[in-house]
């Protein structure tokens, strides 16, 4: 009977679905308390798992087009090269080969360049007919071919310019060859050990190059519906915090835990290594009203609070974008400019005429 009697008495300060009239001495009564949401430039997205990623860009694999044995290793695991510095010297019957037929194709462009200078000399003086001199001239220009070709294949070996300059200019061969960088950086994989052979589908050496890493993370899908490239987040790592944004969201979720991965770019300056795996904090910049958890309740379907007005309380629906231990974080609407009730919540919904959930 009392419990009748305490509703009837909350319902007559009802004006109206979502309005409620009080004096200031009921609210004292009720002790109904309020508080003014705190405007926040910020949204924690959470805590999660992530791995510090190289971007494919910055790894360069060293290889050789053709088997070799390697003669000498200058370089180490781990240690840091410049561009163009020798990592090791190689040798290979394919390398000994392919200079031979070079310097063969060198002697036979020489000889045939002798025996057209005297034709077309011939030709001049009207001695032999014009067609053969006609016909020498594509002949030389066929083993012009042939010693560009010869070239780039050197070229393709790794043979330097000097290198080639020499062996077409001595016609001598070079045992071994040296195999260099092509970028700075530092080793992060070698497979190339002194006297061993290898084939020309080995990576002899995999160099990453200085530059931003990628930071990788599966995030609920729940989570990352208001995400999008490009968006600007700060993210605490390993003691590290960090402005950066959004590279790219995975355009699948994946069908077993449903998340979707997220990737963001870690500058430059921040000291963090390839491998690494711990839980990072983001941040979104994003603008929302942060409010304790005591200062929302559920209408229903809806969550609701309660806006101070001159004559009492009115009830606003909120959309909650994040949560953490102790607060909501709720989309931005001008109501959440005043304050709102932050306890005594289950009081002013009984005085809507619902039960209290």
């Amino acid at each position: 009977m009392k419990n009748k009697i305490l509703l009837l008495t909350l319902l007559t300060f009802s004006l109206h679905a979502g309005d409620i009239a009080l004096t200031a001495e009921q609210e004292e009564n009720w002790q109904i308390k309020v508080q003014a949401p705190k405007s926040s430039q910020t949204l924690p997205l959470g805590e999660f798992i992530a791995e510090v990623v190289t971007p494919p860009s910055l790894l360069h694999t060293i290889s050789l087009p053709f088997e070799a044995n390697v003669k000498k290793l200058n370089v180490a695991n781990y240690q840091y090269v410049t561009e163009e510095q020798v990592l090791a010297n190689v040798t290979g019957t394919e390398w000994i080969a392919t200079q031979q037929k070079a310097i063969s194709d060198t002697i036979e462009l020489q000889y045939h360049e002798q025996r057209v200078a005297r034709k077309n000399m011939l030709c001049k003086e009207e001695i032999i007919p014009q067609k053969e001199c006609t016909a020498a001239n594509a002949e030389l220009e066929a083993y012009k071919i042939k010693v560009s070709a010869s070239k780039a294949l050197l070229e393709s070996y790794g043979a330097s310019d000097d290198m080639i300059t020499t062996l077409f200019k001595e016609l001598k061969l070079s045992q071994t060859i040296p195999l260099t960088s092509i970028v700075s950086g530092r080793i992060i994989e070698l497979h190339a050990t002194p006297g061993k052979s290898t084939s020309s589908e080995d990576a002899l050496f995999i160099i990453q190059e200085k530059g931003s890493l990628w930071l990788e993370s599966d995030i609920e899908v729940s989570r990352t519906g208001g995400l999008k490239e490009g968006q600007k987040v700060q993210i605490t790592l390993a003691n590290n915090t960090f402005d950066t944004t959004i590279l790219q969201l995975s355009p699948v979720i994946n069908p077993q835990n449903q998340t979707r991965q997220v990737r963001f770019l870690v500058p430059l300056d921040i000291d963090v290594f390839a491998g690494l795996r711990t839980t990072a904090k983001i941040t979104l910049s994003l603008e929302s009203y942060k409010v304790k958890k005591n200062a929302v309740i559920k209408d229903g379907d809806t969550q609701i609070v309660f806006v101070k007005t001159k004559t009492g309380f009115t009830s606003v629906p909120v959309s909650i974008l994040t949560e953490d231990d102790r607060y909501y974080y709720l989309k931005p609407f001008e109501a959440l400019k005043n304050e709102i009730a932050v306890s005594s919540l289950a009081v002013l919904k009984n005085m809507l005429g619902e039960d209290d959930e």
